[in-house]
């Protein structure tokens, strides 16, 4: 005989988690898409400081504004670049924080899921045993 809880028989509101459950996971995958691609501008952003701090003073230096390349003074996109850079660091930051409440409420709900479908197997063993 079979001891397994069929999904599509769940009672609502386990089937109501399941599915909060399924909707946290979309939303953590999201975030972490978001934070990566924050990271990968920070990388950039990181790499261009440096490239940019190796110059003189006397190179001359662009910067990319909307489809055109404009001049600019060493000392300026350096400035530029750093105050991008704090602005892209608050945003991981705060995807970041933003990951981890997630997580752990995907872990307290999926511990809840978990709990309530053993109960409900343990339920469905003792009608057929």
């Amino acid at each position: 005989m079979s001891t397994t809880v069929d999904l599509r028989n769940l009672p609502p509101h386990l089937q109501a988690e399941i599915g909060r459950l399924q909707q946290l996971q979309e939303q953590l995958q999201m975030l972490i898409m978001r934070r990566q691609q924050w990271e990968n501008e920070l990388r950039e952003i990181e790499n261009a400081i440096s490239e940019l701090e190796k110059v003189s003073e006397n190179t001359p230096v662009y910067k990319i504004t909307g489809p055109i390349l404009v001049a600019s003074s060493k000392d300026k996109a350096l400035q530029d670049l750093k105050e991008r850079r704090e602005i892209v660091e608050l945003h991981i930051k705060t995807l970041s924080r933003q990951e981890s409440l997630l997580r752990k409420q995907i872990e307290e709900l999926s511990k809840k899921v978990s709990e309530e479908l053993s109960r409900l197997r343990q339920q469905a063993q003792q009608t057929a045993g």
